[in-house]
């Protein structure tokens, strides 16, 4: 109700800008509940607040003790000492590939070894390995492939491709060594440590 100077009541959702000076009984207790309902409302308002505001600590805390490099390692399964490790075989293989006296075949060895593994999805190594084995594909080699085996026992972190620069002193007839062996390897893209490969002799 709306409550004019004249003591008439009309219906409203809230008090008047400006009540009369003096009120009778009944616009007393109409301003009083009026007042009531604000303070619930307002009761109401700080209870969503006060619930936010515990939201926003919670997140704040988890924010603050979220490790994202732990959470980095974790998607691609890795530990912080394989990380280590595979940082250190980066740098090595980032130098080998800027001397001109260390065998290029070493380099592309390592760089096989890197791309296959899933720590080169990081942020911190993508570009990186992605550099290098551009690098690597343009280089020349002349190194001489190893010689007098016809099977090969694949050892932790082997490639078909890695396997076939080790026997044919290149990556691209690791589908050679597939074929051969498909009683054994199901899907080229995974081989598993002892597995015992069939190296075919190369035909002239």
């Amino acid at each position: 109700m709306i409550i004019s100077s004249a003591g008439v009541f009309a219906q409203t959702d809230r008090l008047p800008d400006k009540l009369p000076d003096e009120l009778n009984q009944k616009q007393w207790e109409f301003v009083r509940d009026m007042y009531a309902i604000d303070a619930i409302l307002l009761l109401a308002k700080l209870d969503t607040l006060n619930l936010e505001i515990d939201s926003l600590k919670m997140l704040k805390e988890y924010t603050e003790n979220f490790d994202c490099e732990a959470e980095l390692y974790a998607i691609v399964g890795a530990t912080k000492e394989q990380v280590a490790d595979y940082r250190r075989k980066l740098d090595e293989a980032e130098s080998i590939t800027s001397s001109n006296n260390t065998p290029q075949d070493a380099a592309r060895n390592l760089i096989v070894e890197l791309t296959a593994s899933k720590i080169k999805c990081l942020p911190e190594f993508n570009e990186r390995v992605s550099a290098l084995h551009l690098k690597i594909d343009n280089i020349k080699y002349t190194e001489v492939p190893e010689t007098g085996k016809d099977t090969y026992e694949v050892l932790y972190g082997d490639v078909l491709t890695g396997i076939s620069l080790k026997f044919y002193g290149t990556v691209d007839n690791w589908e050679l060594i597939w074929k051969a062996n498909k009683n054994e390897i199901d899907n080229p893209d995974f081989i598993y440590p002892g597995q015992i490969l069939k190296i075919p002799v190369l035909k002239d």
